[in-house]
Formats: structure tokens, sequence, C-alpha cells
């Protein structure tokens, strides 16, 4: 397996996840950002399904905060005040390989939520588990992703005093992200921690657009990996999202399409990587230097890099006239804006593009 696939089979997810890399950590791949995050129209007032959004509760009534087609964590069932959501979904490289068990993998993962007596709050917990259809010798392919405990909250702010009959959603999510994960003790992660905002409006009709923002800071035990190729690890990540969405068909009896996109963009700050100004060789493990008295000299400064990613995604979402249960076929793209000291921004890259189907089912 080349190095820009390893890089890349490493950063796909898990923010939501495996994450040792930038897409890992934001949105563990974009694929994650859509997963949980990203927006979609819903069923008209007609709709068969006993479900009511979260903003949708909290101001008592529907307004332009329906029901989120392609997030059902953010459905409540009438009388309920709790909700178990199970996510599938089978990731695999647009451009296989030789050998395509290097090139897919299975997700599954399973969020429990409850509604405290507070409108428009919700307070969840996640785990997961990725089955690699590949590994090591003496290794089983199935791996935790890191455990999630977080709460979000929906609100809407009204526009009519800029003259415009629309509402702006809100949705505001707090995640915490324990080290469970494979690849998050191999670099001794203490804690992650995400910040994310997005608000979204109505156009017209069934077209929905919006935009989202948000923060993650990671604690590591060290700065940089283990081992002589050891990379810095990523400190804070600060990211945008841009999405629309259109739903051509919102049927009680045929169930609802939805048709989106979402572009997104980050600047990821590493860890600073230490250059001593003299190490001894007993600081070092055996071998590493040739004699007791020996030293390496370096620089005596501290350097940070600063990274930026580009990715974007095009999704179809069907939404079947069955409560609870949702399909969604995706075509995804993470990777570095700037690559071999270049701003290189690829839309298909054979080691980055994946496609995606998952299904999402809650109760």
């Amino acid at each position: 397996m080349s190095r820009a696939r390893q890089v890349r089979r490493r950063a796909a997810l898990s923010w939501l996840v495996e994450p040792a890399s930038m897409a890992a950590i934001a949105v563990a791949s974009l694929g994650e950002a859509k997963a949980m995050d990203a927006p979609a129209p819903a069923l008209g007032p007609d709709a068969a399904h006993a479900t009511v959004s979260g903003a949708e509760a909290a101001l008592g009534g529907a307004t332009d905060a329906q029901p989120e087609a392609r997030d059902l964590s953010l459905d409540r069932p009438v009388g309920k005040d709790w909700q178990l959501l199970g996510d599938v979904q089978y990731r695999t490289l647009a451009v296989r390989d030789e050998d395509p068990a290097n090139d897919q993998r299975l997700l599954c993962r399973l969020q429990a939520g409850y509604d405290p007596p507070v409108p428009g709050l919700t307070v969840f917990a996640r785990v997961g588990l990725e089955q690699r259809f590949v590994s090591v010798e003496g290794e089983s392919g199935l791996r935790m992703e890191d455990t999630v405990l977080g709460a979000m909250f929906q609100h809407q702010v009204s526009l009519e005093r800029l003259g415009w009959d629309r509402s702006l959603a809100f949705l505001h999510r707090l995640r915490f992200f324990l080290p469970t994960s494979f690849r998050s003790q191999q670099d001794d992660l203490y804690l992650a921690a995400q910040w994310s905002t997005r608000a979204r409006v109505r156009l017209f009709d069934q077209l929905f657009a919006g935009l989202q923002g948000a923060l993650h800071y990671r604690a590591y035990e060290y700065a940089e990996q283990a081992g002589p190729g050891g990379e810095a690890l990523p400190h804070y990540v600060a990211e945008v999202l841009a999405f629309a969405e259109y739903s051509p068909l919102v049927s009680p009896e045929l169930g609802t399409l939805t048709l989106g996109a979402d572009v997104y963009a980050d600047e990821t700050i590493d860890y600073a990587s230490r250059d001593p100004a003299s190490l001894r060789a007993a600081d070092l493990p055996p071998g590493t230097l040739a004699g007791s008295t020996d030293t390496l000299v370096g620089a005596g400064t501290n350097d940070t890099f600063v990274s930026p990613h580009f990715g974007y995604d095009f999704y179809v979402t069907y939404r079947p006239p069955i409560e609870h249960l949702q399909v969604t076929a995706s075509i995804e793209q993470v990777g570095n804006a700037v690559r071999y000291g270049e701003s290189r921004v690829f839309l298909f890259h054979r080691d980055e593009t994946e496609l995606v189907l998952r299904l999402t089912a809650t109760y």
C-alpha cells in the first residue's frame, strides 16, 4: 500500500472515528460531518411520520425548521424523550487497487439520545466499530472507534426584521471523544473536544442552504507520533462547511428524495515539533547514537506546522414512507490543499475519493 493511501486511510474517519489526522479530527472524514451533522429538508406537514424535530418541539410548531431527513438524530418520536440510532456505512475507494480488500471498510455505530426537560436540548453517547477487510497477521480486522459523549441544542431566529418571511434554524453541538480507538491509543490521545454551530435556512420551496463552523482541540501525551518517522500530531482545527440541498420528491406515500452537496475547508495547527539544541546518547534508546558521549545537535527551536485541507461530497438521500428509516449514497473527497509545498486541490483522487452507501434507522 502506498504512503499516500496509508495517510488517507488513517485520516478517513473518525471525527466522527479513528482520528490520527486532520480529517479524522474534523469530521473524521467529510462523510462523518454529513452522517451526523449535515442538514436536509424533510417531509411536509402532511407526512405520515410521527416524529418532530427538536427545534419544532422547542417552538411548539412547524416553521422553516422541518425534521431533517438526513440527520435522524434530530427526530424525536411523539411522546418519547429518548432515541436509539443505528448507523451502518459501507465505504470503498472510487478507484480500487488490484486487491480491493485494501480499499473498503464497514462502519457500524450505535447512538443513544435523551431529551432533558429543557426545550431544544439533547444529550447523547455513541460507540462504533470499524470492520476492515484486510488486517495484519495475528490481528483482527475489527476495531473500535472513539467513544463520543455530547450534547446539542436547537433554536430558531426569525428573519422578519430583515423583511424576509423566514426563520434561521441553528444547531449547536458539543462533543467529547474518548480514546477507545486503536489509532488514538497508539498516539496516546488523552481527550478530544469539538464545538460546531450550523445555520440553515429555506430559500424557497424545498431548497435549503446554510453554513457550519467548527473548532477542534486534541490533547496528546506527546506532541509527535512514535518512531523515527513520527509526524507532529494535530492540536487545533478550525473548519467551515457550506451546503445546499433540494428535495424534488416529498410525498407521504412515496417518501422523500433529497439531492445535496457540501464543500468543506479547514486549517489544521499541529503541535510544535521540538528540535533540541543537544541530546545525549543516554537520553535515547540504545544504539541511536554510537557512544555514550555522542550528542545530537539541533537548532534548539520549536516549529509549528499549519496544514489546510479541502473536501466535498455529493449525495442522494431517500427516506421511504417507513418511520425512522433512511438510505444515503454519496461520493466524498477530503485531502490536503497543499502537497509537496504547492497548492494542489484535487476534485478526484484515486487514493482519497470514496463511494459510500449508508443505512440509518432509529427507535
